[in-house]
């Protein structure tokens, strides 16, 4: 039986099967998610439109600012994707709906899509107070946006075919580093056992999105092997990756994907940060942690967010900069053993 929640009308936050009426409802969609899509983001827009298909809807239309990653390409519906370049003149939908984002900033143009007057319907797992929408889920127990989206088929009563469980796997296996992560729970378990149950490869679909590698994130990869450093007696790990690096090995934002789990997977390290400065004045910090350590909370202060295991920031001031702020605080608070 899927697990239900809740209405609260405080927050405006509402149970699944709320969501699922409300879907219902209307007759013509604009599905999103943020920006620089990672594989929950993606796999949870396909997701969704499978559902509003499986729903009897046709009139559906999924946008993001960043293409599609490589290693996603292959996803049922994924060709259909649209850039937020270019609006459609006739596009009017009456539902807008965010995913694996509380906030319509994360979406970046695409925002600009939204109808002032269609309702906006948020799921995700973030955890967020104050979420945009005014029909939301919004529950950081799930493992990944999917999750929460096998839970809504489940609720809704529609069968999940194998086009929709591709989409819904990859959503939750790279949310949980390959059932890896420390927000692997039962429930993952038990749900990525439904899909599989749909008929997927679920080795094919592993080899895709964690074996493959392109040459440009190999070359990334081997600079930030060789900038690796240790401090706090090996608990702390960080690196870094410049503008020029980006440009010297034609590297794209999805080739960095999963890089910063490569300082967290030293023996000893309790915090591993990657340091990713995108130009001289902004720099994008990463952070995979263990536990007391809050990635999410410590990350707060530089306007960031994210999980306690895994949270990100984006910081207006040089790389040199914060890194050194950074780690400062960082080795502070593993002394304090917080």
């Amino acid at each position: 039986m899927p697990e239900t929640h809740p209405v609260d009308a405080i927050s405006q936050r509402m149970d699944l099967a709320g969501i699922a009426d409300g879907l219902r409802a209307a007759s013509s969609f604009l599905i999103t998610a943020h920006i620089n899509p990672d594989g929950d983001a993606v796999g949870s827009m396909l997701a969704m439109a499978h559902f509003l298909r499986a729903l009897g809807k046709t009139d559906i239309v999924c946008v993001n600012d960043d293409p599609v990653p490589s290693i996603y390409a292959w996803l049922p519906g994924a060709q259909d994707v649209l850039s937020s370049d270019v609006k459609p003149a006739d596009l009017a939908p009456d539902a807008v709906i965010l995913l694996d984002a509380g906030k319509k900033a994360r979406v970046g143009r695409a925002a600009e899509w939204f109808p002032p007057t269609a309702p906006l319907f948020v799921l995700d797992h973030h955890l967020e107070e104050h979420p945009d929408g005014v029909r939301c889920f919004v529950d950081p127990s799930y493992s990944a946006t999917g999750e929460i989206l096998v839970d809504l088929f489940l609720t809704a009563n529609v069968p999940i075919d194998k086009a929709a469980a591709e989409c819904l796997y990859v959503a939750i296996a790279t949310d949980t580093g390959g059932f890896r992560f420390s927000n692997t729970k039962p429930r993952t378990h038990r749900y990525a056992a439904l899909l599989l149950e749909a008929g997927i490869d679920a080795a094919q679909i592993s080899s895709r999105v964690f074996e493959v590698m392109s040459p440009e994130k190999f070359e990334l990869l081997r600079r930030v092997l060789d900038r690796m450093q240790r401090e706090a007696d090996g608990r702390l790990a960080y690196t870094y990756i410049t503008a020029r690096d980006m440009t010297e090995v034609c590297a794209k934002v999805e080739d960095l994907d999963g890089i910063v789990n490569f300082a967290r997977n030293i023996m000893g390290v309790e915090v591993g940060i990657l340091f990713r400065e995108t130009d001289p004045q902004t720099t994008k910090v990463s952070i995979r942690a263990s536990a007391p350590f809050n990635a999410a909370a410590f990350l707060a202060a530089y306007g960031g967010g994210g999980h306690k295991a895994a949270a990100g920031a984006t910081v207006h001031a040089p790389l040199n900069t914060v890194r050194a702020d950074i780690i400062e605080r960082t080795i502070k608070l593993l002394g304090e053993g917080k």
